[in-house]
């Protein structure tokens, strides 16, 4: 139960993280996403034992994180302020909500079907960590490949140019 209430609140301080401007190192956006599914990783080592798994519904619920994850790569904002940086825009509040709706959806489901494992802690790390590095690699590939012409820039109080 500790376990779950701090994940809940970690988590919850990393969605709030999304929407405030970073800086926008490529080699760091990689770190915590990888870090999470590590450890995630670890954590559902000790779980699965003597849990009833549905692995396909495992897999259909990474595949959706990660979906949220690349729409949210695609909807980032990006500005020039001491450097490039970077945050969620104001869509990324629907697709957190329906990141929600399918770790939710996912979590019911399963129950249904006596499926423990999708409820573990170390699952609910996974699909976060899945979920921030799909957003992570587009991040990276739009600062790599798009350039000051096809990116979205905030220039401040300057206003938006598109």
């Amino acid at each position: 139960m500790v376990d779950d209430v701090l994940i809940v609140v970690a988590v919850g301080i990393l969605i709030v993280r999304q929407f405030q401007w970073r800086s926008a190192e490529p080699r760091r956006m990689l770190l915590l996403p990888l870090l999470l599914i590590a450890v995630g990783l670890v954590y559902l080592g000790f779980e699965v034992r003597g849990l009833q798994r549905a692995d396909w519904l495992l897999v259909g619920e990474l595949v959706l994180v990660a979906g949220t994850g690349t729409a949210m790569g695609c909807v980032t904002r990006f500005r020039r302020a001491g450097g490039l940086q970077y945050r969620l825009t104001g869509a990324g509040i629907v697709l957190w909500a329906v990141f929600l709706a399918i770790r939710i959806g996912s979590f019911a489901l399963a129950s249904v079907l006596g499926a423990q494992l999708l409820d573990a802690t170390g699952l609910i790390l996974v699909s976060f960590g899945v979920n921030r590095l799909a957003a992570s690699l587009v991040v990276r590939h739009r600062i790599a490949h798009g350039g000051d012409k096809t990116l979205a820039y905030d220039q401040g109080s300057a206003g938006t140019r598109r």
